[in-house]
């Protein structure tokens, strides 16, 4: 098990954590950041951490700031607790003022209103307008965007870096049934709605709406009304659209794990002998006494 585990704190003073017991690491495509989570040991155990930065088998895979960090002595033994996010989360934390923005880019978006650190993203000229609802978060207002000009959902690459579209020519990664340690499949239909209808600028509803036939398919009469998204002015017919591919994300899923991690992410293309050829849609990473597993998802939608 090939790993390293950086600390910084928040003077600036770096070291690594020699003793770390368990960790696990996940990226998944519609969630806006990486997160991870360890166990570390040691007698020279910092009290208190700002960022984490994990290295497996060479790759760069989280850098992250601290959502918690506890430090147990007991017994003689100092054992900390970690958990962290990528620094893209701040993304969802930061907030444009409410209003209409044209002519806005992905390079506009995340260059010209706020400064976070160690976030990156795609280049991107291309234009589209975006209006901002009140509380609406920057990431919000890139998943606008990225939809409106690629029909996509953004999602995070490598190390922090928000990406609007999907390469043509991916990294290709192919496992053999008798290399894989699990595999299986998870449903999950809590968030699907069957019928979404957006009310028209006189405030009538009837004339804007959308139906998942996946959710009626399961018996799942789930009908939601909302007014005039203004995010969709030019084209009110996918505010509805738009809700129905959110609302199904990731509903099915299979999963399977094997030994290492050879650093694959997001939108490689995996081929498995049951699946084909499929993009990745998540990533979980785990290391223990046992060694390093890499749980692999692929959603039957995205």
């Amino acid at each position: 098990m090939i790993y390293w585990l950086k600390y910084r704190t928040k003077d600036g003073i770096e070291g690594y954590f020699r003793d770390c017991v368990t960790f696990s690491y996940i990226k998944e495509a519609y969630t806006p950041y990486t997160t991870f989570k360890a166990v570390v040991y040691g007698n020279t155990l910092p009290d208190d951490i700002a960022e984490i930065d994990l290295n497996v088998e060479g790759y760069d895979v989280h850098l992250g700031f601290i959502d918690s960090y506890k430090v147990i002595n007991q017994n003689g033994v100092r054992r900390g607790i970690i958990s962290s996010r990528g620094y893209t989360a701040l993304l969802t934390e930061n907030q444009l003022p409410p209003g209409m923005y044209t002519n806005m880019t992905f390079n506009r978006l995340f260059d010209e209103y706020f400064t976070l650190p160690n976030i990156q993203h795609e280049s991107n000229t291309e234009s589209s307008y975006i209006y901002v609802n009140k509380g609406a978060s920057m990431w919000d207002g890139a998943a606008n965007l990225t939809y409106k000009l690629t029909g996509n959902y953004p999602y995070i690459k490598g190390n922090n870096t928000v990406m609007m579209t999907i390469p043509e020519k991916s990294r290709e990664i192919t496992v053999k049934t008798e290399n894989i340690y699990s595999y299986g499949t998870d449903i999950c239909t809590r968030r699907m709605v069957s019928n979404y209808n957006m009310a028209d600028m006189g405030g009538e509803y009837g004339t804007f709406s959308a139906v998942s036939e996946e959710a009626i398919a399961r018996g799942l009469i789930r009908n939601r009304h909302f007014d005039l998204d203004q995010r969709f002015l030019s084209n009110p017919e996918s505010a509805c659209d738009y809700r129905i591919m959110l609302a199904e994300r990731g509903y099915k899923r299979h999963f399977f794990t094997v030994n290492g991690y050879y650093g694959e992410d997001l939108n490689d293309y995996i081929t498995t002998d049951t699946l084909g050829k499929r993009r990745i849609n998540g990533v979980r990473v785990t290391g223990n006494k046992n060694g390093i597993f890499t749980e692999f998802s692929v959603y039957d939608t995205t």
